[in-house]
């Protein structure tokens, strides 16, 4: 059986503790109903924390007769839902709690990740209902949960502006998320790897305006919560900060003269 109060107990973060009781007492649900229950989707932090509480042995078997998997859609998919299934029936068909829904604008533009995402949430739904969004030319697909799936079809006449129409997909339509983003490319110098200097560039925010954004608890390194301005980010690091997108430190390159450091950031949009 599944010791919710154990395993939360390993945890000091408020937060973390608020999200894993949210995650475990969707387990002991499957558990007790003997059914499949599944959580909202998770970001690559809090799946690791979630797979921190939850792997109390080996494999896919968490504390207690349940098993879980972490799903997105797709194999490379950043965000995911857990699947819990408490039925002891493996080969029991059940519906997957994983939509797509194919947006086809119609008017011949290309729009941002922000623009699809900013349109769906803007009908009340939460963030955490959606998954990855997948940017194509003139069209998006997205990853959401089957709660608001239906919702969405109906009721999502517009991307911003631009009238759009929705209908269901399916995995075939997301070829490799990786391959589709779409970045902007930042080559420049800077002093020093320090955090709020990888942020002052690859967001175009003077360095003086970065402190409020840590004080408000909005940057986050490779997904995690990010107080501290010095603190030193390598390549390949993930700097994202709430309402204004996210980076990448794709290169670190060789010293000028002048001593400073060149670097390669790439912005999605």
């Amino acid at each position: 059986m599944i010791n919710k109060k154990d395993i939360i107990e390993r945890f000091g973060d408020i937060e973390e503790k608020t999200l894993l009781a949210r995650i475990l007492d969707k387990a002991i649900q499957a558990e007790k109903s003997r059914s499949v229950t599944y959580t909202d989707f998770l970001d690559p932090y809090q799946q690791k924390l979630a797979s921190k509480a939850l792997n109390g042995s080996k494999g896919m078997n968490c504390s207690g007769d349940v098993e879980y998997c972490f799903d997105g859609g797709f194999e490379e998919a950043e965000r995911k839902a857990i699947i819990f299934d408490g039925s002891f029936n493996l080969d029991k068909e059940w519906e997957n709690p994983i939509k797509f829904l194919n947006i086809k604008l119609k008017t011949d533009v290309n729009l941002s990740h922000r623009d699809y995402l900013g349109s769906i949430v803007g009908l009340g739904i939460k963030r955490e209902k959606i998954g990855d969004i997948i940017v194509k030319e003139n069209s998006a697909s997205v990853i959401v949960l089957k709660d608001v799936a239906e919702y969405i079809l109906y009721n999502l006449l517009k991307i911003g502006r631009i009238s759009a129409d929705v209908e269901y997909g399916s995995p075939e339509d997301v070829i490799n998320s990786t391959e589709l983003k779409k970045f902007k490319e930042i080559k420049c110098t800077v002093p020093s790897l320090r955090l709020d200097c990888i942020v002052s560039h690859g967001f175009g925010i003077s360095r003086s305006k970065t402190g409020p954004l840590f004080s408000a608890n909005r940057v986050f390194l490779n997904w995690e919560p990010e107080s501290k301005l010095s603190a030193q980010v390598k390549e390949g690091d993930v700097i994202s900060i709430k309402g204004k997108g996210r980076i990448v430190l794709s290169e670190v390159g060789n010293i000028t003269r002048k001593g400073r450091i060149a670097v390669v950031i790439k912005k999605l949009i």
